[in-house]
């Protein structure tokens, strides 16, 4: 796997994520998957496929900002921006982001293991 490998990846995942494709996100996603959210929520692999079934999590749009990624023997690590727009237990979120999140190679490919995010400071003037 190579940088541009990883990067499709992460496009398959936003795409799946907006797109609702739950085959995809099952496929993507480690089973010991850790999602922390902005706001400090953590879910599993169960949960966060869940939280998107039942609809209280609904992401309109992901637009991927800069993105670095570093390879460290069989995990990828990615940090970028992102902008997201989502809806969570029917409150619209527009949310700008700084995250950092991996990705492992496993006997089936690689796989989305962890996925950690903050705010961006808001610009002052």
């Amino acid at each position: 796997m190579d940088t541009a490998g990883i990067l499709q990846l992460e496009a398959r995942r936003y795409a799946a994520m907006t797109g609702n494709d739950f085959a995809t996100l099952e496929a993507l996603l480690h089973d010991e998957l850790i999602y922390t959210h902005s706001s400090g929520v953590v879910d599993s692999k169960a949960s966060y496929i869940e939280a998107l079934k039942s609809g209280n999590t609904r992401y309109l749009e992901v637009t991927q900002g800069d993105s670095h990624v570093r390879f460290l023997g069989d995990v990828a690590l990615v940090t970028a921006g992102s902008h997201i727009e989502v809806v969570v237990r029917g409150q619209h979120k527009s949310l700008d982001l700084r995250s950092l999140c991996a990705w492992t190679a496993t006997p089936d490919g690689w796989r989305f293991i962890a996925w950690q995010s903050c705010a961006l400071p808001r610009a002052t003037t």
